[in-house]
């Protein structure tokens, strides 16, 4: 797979990453799935509660979309979508704090809750909002439209990270699946995080940023509401 910047549009109010349409003769010739992503410049976010409103339109086949805070692979907490297909967890929503494998690759107890989408009522192509809290002391805190799903208050990451969005599928039949054969398209409507930074210069910076845009005001993306 390959991120392609050209699969990030601003249309209609929203923020719209796509997965373009994967076919088999794609497939046959061993050609690169394109795939969209995007991520925060500030990595030093910690604890805090980071929210998105998004749909998922178009996909026949597979395709993950996820809502991340990342540091690395050992401190990562996500919610991912995975589309009905064919892998071997195919139509659902997973609620993940890494690491979710022992050392010897065994699944770490409650490190995942996967909910088929029947289950959770969830129709992915309406928009719905996912929202994690994370807290050093109560650990993660996992919703769905304002209902508590899931928590984990094992192995807290201490460490800075960012948010990220991601819309992807490799072909892996553990996650992904055979990618979709039509584009598959993330709107995403909001995206809120309020969150403790690391940073000493963090203020300053935004600060400087923000009135460099003509802020703060109403009509500066620097305004925090």
């Amino acid at each position: 797979m390959k991120y392609d910047w050209t699969n990030v549009e601003l249309k209609d109010n929203h923020l719209v990453l796509k997965q373009r349409g994967f076919s088999r003769d794609d497939l046959s010739a061993y050609r690169n799935v394109s795939i969209a992503g995007i991520q925060s410049r500030t990595l030093d976010m910690v604890p805090g509660t980071y929210r998105t409103v998004f749909r998922l339109d178009g996909a026949k086949g597979g395709a993950c979309s996820g809502f991340f805070w990342y540091h690395d692979d050992k401190a990562e907490i996500d919610i991912e979508i995975v589309t009905p297909g064919d892998s071997m967890v195919n139509g659902t929503i997973n609620y993940t704090l890494h690491p979710s494998l022992a050392p010897d690759g065994s699944p770490i107890a409650n490190a995942t809750l996967s909910v088929p989408l029947d289950d959770s009522h969830l129709r992915p192509d309406t928009f719905h909002e996912y929202r994690f809290d994370y807290h050093a002391q109560r650990g993660v805190q996992y919703y769905l439209d304002g209902a508590l799903v899931h928590t984990n208050a094992r192995d807290i990451a201490t460490l800075s990270g960012n948010l990220q969005f991601k819309l992807w599928a490799d072909g892996n039949k553990w996650w992904s699946g055979t990618p979709s054969t039509a584009d598959v398209l993330m709107n995403i409507k909001s995206i809120d995080a309020y969150f403790n930074s690391s940073g000493t210069d963090t203020d300053t910076a935004w600060m400087r940023a923000c009135s460099a845009a003509g802020g703060p005001s109403s009509l500066t993306i620097c305004t925090i509401q």
